[in-house]
């Protein structure tokens, strides 16, 4: 849990002391890159100032979409084109009224408002409220499945659903869960809650293998340790069992991790392109575990390092010194025994 607000001005703070020249209210329209050489020239964004071509050096892809990388024409996997179907969306809420002291059992109050058909949909995984204030909470609950994140059309009847369902949740708390008789929305988030839509196809992929092995990588440039959490595709007693398995089945014990390997932040063959966050180059269980903040903020750290020092050395991104790049990340505070 974290105080929303709070999270803001800190995230503000840390690119204002990192010389980032931040640009609100800009969407990227296309790429000007050479897909055969595999080598990118420009972007052309939009915002309040009209149509800008922005040429650098180098690019980070950090939409989560891969959006920049599939403008360039960089392979890609999309979640239900290529996997089974795309893993469930949730719209987020803040909430208020919230008596923390007296809170109730929130998964058994579930279960019997499922029992008592509560719910349009008998949605069984809840991740639920959390504390983000004295009585305020932030909620995750309400999946919106099948939802094609890289559709506009799907988005926006996913965002008109995810809306009603946060009503329906709201009424669940104020009559199943002790603590919440008086909650109140505040707001729902203006972005869905995208876990899975595309993928790049990178120098690597990270698999479950190797999360189940607690593979180490020479090149890795981050540990982490969450725990497999593809949530259920469906409503079905069958779905939920499956990710119960997993949840249980599929995690790390005290003190063991696995390495994050620098490739999977580069669409193969490419010399001036990475990838931050969520669309990195992994397969769907192991992406379960890595499409979260933590994770993005690592791979975010070592992309933007990585081209640092690609530039620096007249190296592709590929050809990037892994050594010289894990030590310059030790440098930096990073955590890599």
């Amino acid at each position: 849990p974290f105080r929303t607000e709070g999270l803001k001005l800190l995230l503000d703070e840390l690119a204002d002391e990192a010389g980032v020249k931040v640009r609100f209210f800009t969407r990227l329209i296309d790429m000007d890159a050479d897909a055969e050489g595999r080598n990118v020239r420009g972007a052309i964004l939009h915002n309040v100032e009209g149509y800008r071509y922005i040429r650098a050096k180098t690019f980070i892809d950090a939409t989560g979409d891969a959006v920049l990388a599939s403008l360039c024409g960089a392979a890609c996997r999309e979640a239900g084109r290529d996997t089974e179907r795309p893993m469930p969306a949730t719209l987020a809420s803040l909430h208020t009224g919230i008596d923390w002291a007296h809170i109730g059992n929130q998964q058994q109050a579930l279960a019997k408002a499922i029992e008592e058909d509560h719910f349009s949909q008998p949605d069984r995984h809840l991740p639920g409220l959390s504390r983000a204030g004295d009585r305020v909470g932030y909620l995750n609950g309400g999946h919106v499945f099948n939802l094609d994140a890289l559709r506009c059309r799907s988005l926006s009847d996913g965002m008109m659903l995810g809306r009603r369902l946060v009503q329906e949740y709201v009424t669940f708390y104020r009559q199943y869960v002790a603590g919440c008789e008086d909650l109140e929305l505040v707001t729902t988030a203006s972005l869905m809650g995208i876990r899975e839509s595309r993928r790049v196809v990178g120098e690597c992929e990270l698999t479950i293998g190797d999360y189940l092995a607690r593979r180490q990588f020479p090149d890795q440039i981050g540990l982490f340790n969450k725990f497999v959490d593809v949530h259920p595709y469906d409503n079905s007693i069958e779905q939920w069992q499956r990710f119960e398995q997993e949840h249980d089945r599929m995690r790390l014990g005290q003190g063991e991790c696995f390495g994050i390997p620098y490739r999977i932040l580069v669409p193969k063959g490419w010399h001036n392109l990475w990838v931050a966050g969520r669309c990195n180059s992994s397969d769907v269980l192991v992406h379960g575990s890595i499409r979260v903040m933590p994770a993005a903020a690592m791979m975010g750290q070592a992309a933007g390092t990585a081209a640092v020092q690609a530039i620096g050395a007249d190296r592709a991104a590929f050809e990037v010194d892994p050594g010289q790049l894990v030590a310059t990340l030790r440098e930096q505070g990073a955590y890599l025994p």
